[in-house]
């Protein structure tokens, strides 16, 4: 019915079912369907203009762990076919295995817009390092003036985001076994934000 409201062939319906794996549900009323086929069928419809900008509003509610693994999956498709992909979201944990960008908007403001990644290493994140040397890379690192906490053969880098670390270590021919950055959880990091712009 939306697609033929908009002018669009019965065809282009099948194909946005499909692409949500809805096809063989197409034929049943849509009362019977549960949350979460509920939630693909409007992803469907959002799709059927084929949009360039894809708006959801809390769309993993009522997905099965499945189907929050499939929404994920079939989200970074849409984005990596060069469509904007913009998710409102409160479950958190689910928002930092699926987004790149963040904006963070408290009481109507936006506190900040950032990079995943800058946002989880810029609050009270680190980046972990694992070496055969690392002697030698926590000496590399006092000279680019970066301070590491070191256990055994991990190091603990503050103030630098994993690529300048990678940069120092490759410059002083040091071998890495492990180079991953440790933020803090984007759950922390809201209420962290939050709490200083309401201060």
């Amino acid at each position: 019915m939306l697609g033929r409201a908009v002018g669009l062939p019965d065809s282009r319906a099948d194909k946005v079912l499909g692409t949500v794996d809805l096809e063989q549900a197409a034929r049943r009323r849509v009362k019977g369907y549960s949350l979460g086929m509920r939630q693909r069928l409007g992803i469907a419809g959002a799709l059927l203009g084929d949009p360039e900008l894809l708006i959801l509003d809390e769309p993993a509610n009522g997905l099965d762990p499945e189907g929050v693994r499939w929404l994920r999956d079939f989200l970074r498709a849409l984005a990596s076919e060069g469509r904007t992909v913009l998710v409102s979201s409160h479950v958190l944990s689910e928002v930092a295995q699926t987004a790149d960008q963040v904006l963070i908007i408290n009481r109507g403001r936006l506190v900040i817009e950032s990079s995943l990644q800058a946002l989880t290493a810029r609050v009270g994140g680190s980046v972990r390092v694992r070496t055969p040397r690392p002697d030698q890379l926590q000496e590399a690192l006092r000279r680019e003036h970066l301070d590491a906490t070191r256990e055994d053969r991990t190091l603990y880098v503050r103030g630098a985001d994993s690529d300048r670390v990678g940069e120092i270590a490759f410059a002083a021919g040091i071998a890495l076994h492990e180079l991953a950055t440790d933020g803090s959880s984007l759950e922390e990091i809201f209420l962290e934000l939050t709490s200083e712009a309401g201060a």
